[in-house]
């Protein structure tokens, strides 16, 4: 019994590293595809400009980011301008079509939750020195094909699935669940026409989103200076 027992414990270990293995070499498969680990480490800022096709409405989208730091999206529909900006300790959101006259809080549930989006890179880059779990859980079919399915958990209420193109390397969707405010979230992202940029840079120009609609990405700059300034909600930069 005894052996058997410690036959089973090294069986155990040895699939255990052969998970973990398969997910990194996955993982670095994917970084690879997208320009390397420096490359990627590379991007301080990045602005951009999309169309969002939402319910219907299509509408223009604007984009500030500074790396771990901060995140601001402006977006106009008929005819006013709103935001959302996310920061490492703080958050609001301003949508006068809705209603709003003055920019409200993020409560501390959805400032944790956006954490992750401070993130130029997917979640899975330099997991480990996140503090997130990655487990690789086989293959799926998405997008009319198979992909390899990595599991990234990142708090106890907050996890993301992606899946990655076996031929490619890019990855095709992400699947998100989160727990915020005491409610379940989840959302599934789906990206496609990935370009090049004229500096080296390789994004999704296209993507669409189960919760706010289709986007295509018409500018993208990265490396471009950027003024701390505008992640302040009394900050207006509609047009810039």
């Amino acid at each position: 019994m005894k052996k058997t027992s410690t036959l089973l414990t090294i069986l155990l270990g040895m699939a255990v590293c052969a998970q973990a293995q398969t997910a990194d070499d996955i993982i670095n498969k994917n970084i690879a595809a997208m320009g390397g680990k420096d490359k990627l480490n590379s991007i301080k800022t990045i602005y951009e400009e999309d169309s969002l096709n939402g319910g219907g409405i299509k509408f223009p989208v604007k984009v500030w980011m500074i790396n771990k730091k901060a995140q601001r999206a402006e977006f106009t529909v008929m005819g006013m301008t709103g935001f959302q900006i996310q920061r490492t300790d703080s958050g609001w959101g301003f949508l006068p079509f809705q209603g709003q006259t003055t920019p409200e809080p993020m409560t501390a549930d959805e400032v944790k939750k956006g954490q992750n989006e401070l993130y130029v890179t997917d979640a899975f880059v330099d997991y480990k020195d996140k503090g997130y779990k990655v487990t690789y859980e086989g293959k799926d079919e998405t997008e009319g094909s198979e992909a390899y399915k990595i599991k990234v958990t990142i708090t106890d209420s907050i996890s993301e699935t992606y899946y990655i193109d076996p031929d490619t390397y890019y990855v095709i969707q992400v699947k998100t669940k989160a727990t915020v405010n005491g409610k379940n979230i989840e959302g599934t992202e789906t990206r496609s026409n990935y370009k090049k940029t004229n500096d080296g840079y390789i994004f999704p120009m296209a993507s669409t989103n189960s919760n706010m609609g289709e986007m295509k990405t018409y500018v993208i700059k990265v490396n471009t200076p950027i003024d701390d300034k505008i992640f302040s909600p009394s900050v207006k930069v509609a047009g810039k």
